[in-house]
């Protein structure tokens, strides 16, 4: 079993493989990630602890069925709406989806290919597994999830990290067959869920989706609010109900944290470019005030993170 321990936003992203996947940290204080991650013969285990804040705009690349399980009554949102307490939350391939999770935030996953889970369900039940997850805005009563058989997932996934190494390869196994058993009884409809028409939320989503393909794509911070909205193909009142209702801020709030990530990254990367020139490559008209800004968010200077950086 792997233990990792990500500093930054920039290595856990790295540390996150088969995903297309940007991630903005929301709230201040230094990024901690703490992850553990468990290979089995049939699927990945892991759970992962993060301090901050984050927002995660994300596409699940590899044919996997990825779950994640908040755990200690987290609140998480995804594409806009709040879901309910500790409820998994299930992507499959090239599923979209933006999701914040709040401060302090624990969660188990559990990674699982297509092929491995159509030994337990048919072809036909796995693709409607996929159809109705992909129409969904976000997952709520779509599963039978009984809090004593979602506790029961929880319990066997959190013994077997904790005592893996103690445990013979037979045991394990066994583990595993165990782990499998109760997923299966959590992906079971509740019912075939009506097709639910959510037209100005998924019209909301489209245009956020289309603007930060845009902003990630070119990294251009610069661009002002009516060029962004004509890029998303809608008006400016539109663009910022979108962002308001999806993200919970404004596209100018969105824009500005994100120059924050891109200048902390840039600054611990390049040694050799002086600071000012950093910050005014990124658009920053007066430093002064943006350091102070910088320090509430990152608890140093923009100079202390320069100080770390190799020189190239």
């Amino acid at each position: 079993m792997n233990k990792i321990i990500f500093p930054s936003v920039e290595d856990h992203l790295n540390g996150l493989k088969g995903f297309d996947m940007h991630a903005m940290q929301l709230s201040s204080g230094k990024f901690l990630c703490q992850q553990r991650d468990l290979q089995l013969p049939k699927l990945v285990l892991g759970d992962r602890f993060i301090n901050t804040s984050v927002q995660y705009h994300s596409v699940l690349q590899q044919d996997w069925f990825y779950i994640l399980i908040p755990r200690h009554n987290d609140e998480v949102s995804v594409n806009g709406h709040k879901i309910s307490l500790n409820q998994p939350l299930i992507l499959t391939e090239s599923q979209e989806a933006l999701v914040q999770v709040p401060d302090n935030y624990y969660a188990f996953y559990i990674i699982i290919t297509n092929d491995e889970l159509k030994k337990y369900f048919d072809e036909e039940t796995i693709e409607h597994f996929k159809n109705t997850l992909s129409k969904q805005n976000f997952l709520k009563n779509t599963f039978i999830q009984p809090d004593n058989n979602l506790q029961h997932l929880c319990t066997l996934i959190e013994a077997l990290l904790n005592k893996s190494k103690y445990l013979s390869f037979q045991a394990v196994l066994d583990s595993q067959e165990k782990i499998i058993e109760s997923l299966c009884q959590l992906l079971t409809f509740s019912t075939l869920l009506p097709d639910i028409h959510r037209v100005n939320m998924s019209t909301r989503l489209a245009i956020v989706n289309r603007a930060l393909k845009h902003i990630h794509k070119s990294n251009f911070l610069n661009i002002t609010i009516s060029e962004l909205a004509k890029i998303s193909c809608c008006c400016i009142r539109s663009l910022e109900y979108a962002f308001k209702s999806i993200l919970s801020m404004t596209p100018k709030q969105y824009l500005t944290k994100r120059r924050f990530q891109l200048i902390h990254a840039t600054l611990k990367q390049k040694k050799d470019t002086p600071i000012n020139q950093i910050l005014k490559n990124y658009g920053v008209v007066n430093q002064g005030r943006f350091a102070k800004e910088y320090l509430r968010f990152y608890d140093e200077y923009p100079h202390q993170t320069h100080s770390k950086a190799p020189y190239l």
